[in-house]
């Protein structure tokens, strides 16, 4: 009964995702460097199958078909894909530009400044997004609904929505995701793993979006003052 359970808390949590985008958005800027750095790998390898449609400009070809033709591609350029690699955790990267972002997860360098408020950022398109919480600019509109967002990346996340893509596959089950935060979360269903601890009972979860109600209902539970 514990898996069903936390079958049903991923998908509570997938649709809980695809309403509150502006919520998500929000709080780029308060992401963690490491997240960054993962979600620009995983830009870099959908950049690359987006890139041949627009060079031969055709759309009749396989995933597989197009990912085996641009890594043929990219390994006659350089002979293996991740060429780049970090000495501090081993984590590889297929251009030096991203290493050196890496790289900042072990130094905490964060050379990107806000000029409104002085916070700082290791990469500078994430410095670019939080300008839209001073400016209010939403310049990612879907085509389909409508709806705007101020990142490029929780508009590609809800276009999902209306392609039903999901391109995040547990390994352990084969069940498939449209966020890939939401394929993490799920793989505690797997581990067993609870990070996310109460401090005032005890009660652990495996996802962050139910620790969270648990907390509201301590914050219930506070006696008012004058």
């Amino acid at each position: 009964m514990e898996f069903i359970k936390e079958e049903s808390e991923d998908r509570r949590i997938e649709d809980t995702f695809r309403v509150k985008h502006e919520d998500t958005e929000t709080h780029t800027d308060m992401m963690p460097l490491k997240e960054e750095s993962e979600e620009l790998n995983e830009m870099q390898d959908k950049d690359q199958y987006k890139k041949h449609d627009f060079i031969t400009g055709q759309t009749s070809f396989s995933c597989s078909q197009s990912e085996k033709t641009s890594s043929q591609k990219r390994a006659q350029k350089t002979g293996t894909r991740n060429n780049f690699t970090c000495q501090e955790c081993g984590q590889s990267f297929d251009q030096r530009g991203n290493l050196k972002i890496h790289m900042r997860i072990h130094t905490g360098e964060k050379p990107f400044v806000c000029q409104q408020c002085g916070k700082c950022f290791s990469v500078n398109g994430t410095l670019k997004s939080h300008m839209s919480v001073h400016t209010g600019e939403k310049p990612y509109a879907c085509p389909q609904c409508g709806i705007s967002f101020t990142q490029h990346g929780s508009f590609n996340s809800h276009m999902r929505i209306h392609t039903g893509e999901k391109p995040f596959t547990c390994q352990q089950c084969g069940k498939c995701f449209s966020v890939k935060g939401t394929l993490k979360s799920h793989m505690s269903v797997h581990t067993g793993e609870k990070p996310y601890a109460c401090p005032q009972c005890g009660i652990s979860f495996t996802q962050h979006g139910s620790f969270n109600s648990h907390m509201r209902i301590h914050a219930r539970e506070k006696p008012h003052t004058c």
